[in-house]
């Protein structure tokens, strides 16, 4: 199952993505109606993770960088709809 998290945190944006790319999380999708669907900046996806194993690997990657989570959703991708944005800058 999919899920996708957004998050908030204080500082170091570019260095959290970073780790949470490198464990398969995207901030865009391909999608058959508009082509990519593109994330808001603090919201990632991931193709096979739970919502719980995404929540803990957010903590454990702003414990690494040492920042602080200041909050955090993660749920399962089910049932959505989206406006598809604009690719990133």
């Amino acid at each position: 199952m999919s899920v996708i998290i957004t998050y908030d945190i204080p500082t170091k944006h570019r260095e959290f993505k970073e780790k949470m790319f490198e464990l398969g999380y995207k901030d865009s999708i391909p999608n058959a109606t508009c082509g990519t669907i593109y994330f808001p900046n603090t919201t990632l996806y991931h193709a096979s993770k739970t919502a719980a194993t995404s929540r803990d690997e957010a903590q454990s990657i702003a414990k690494q960088l040492g920042i602080a989570l200041e909050r955090c959703v993660s749920t399962i991708w089910d049932n959505w709809a989206a406006r598809c944005g604009e690719p990133f800058k």
